[in-house]
């Protein structure tokens, strides 16, 4: 399979890849593609365990997955946005003014453009969220029961609790190198 297919591209990789090149500062570790497909693309970042991905999808899916065994084990991290145009020419994610947050208390952001819709909505927060999960002292913990898999990534603190936990079974540094 060819990598740079023709038609793999969509609005938000595009802008992503772009964005993520001009903001590296705002990421702890540096975002790098993995592999795309049409409608779709999988990021990985410099430094990090090749356990954590983030994949995007065309539709407008977000996450940050963990694969273990060549398995998608779990969903740490979402940032997904359903970008939708309102009469007046303003851009909303339409999940969130359909389906908010029940603790969220701030209004609906309507964004001038789509560009800054992605931005603000999606890739600030991912790139916020590597700067919080990627530390020299966090830890991915996998977990099980029967046909149930999750993971989560804890700080070596709290690594202890976890591992006495019935379900908890293996875990790996989250950064690979400095």
């Amino acid at each position: 399979m060819r990598s740079n297919a023709i038609g793999t591209h969509f609005y938000q990789q595009k802008l992503f890849l772009r964005w993520a090149a001009r903001n590296r500062r705002l990421f702890s570790h540096q975002p790098y593609v993995l592999r795309q497909q049409k409608g779709s693309f999988v990021i990985g970042f410099r430094g990090v365990s090749k356990l954590i991905t983030c994949c995007f999808t065309k539709n407008g899916d977000i996450m940050v997955g963990v694969d273990y065994r060549n398995t998608d084990f779990d969903i740490i991290g979402e940032f997904d946005l359903y970008e939708e145009q309102t009469p007046s020419g303003r851009w909303v994610c339409s999940m969130c003014r359909d389906h908010p947050h029940p603790d969220k208390t701030e209004p609906l952001i309507e964004y001038k453009d789509r560009k800054e819709l992605w931005i603000e909505h999606s890739f600030k927060p991912l790139a916020a969220w590597t700067r919080e999960s990627f530390t020299r002292k966090s830890v991915l913990c996998l977990s099980r029961s029967g046909g149930m898999t999750w993971a989560r990534i804890e700080q070596k603190q709290n690594v202890k609790k976890t591992n006495k936990g019935v379900n908890f079974f293996r875990k790996f540094p989250v950064l690979t190198t400095r």
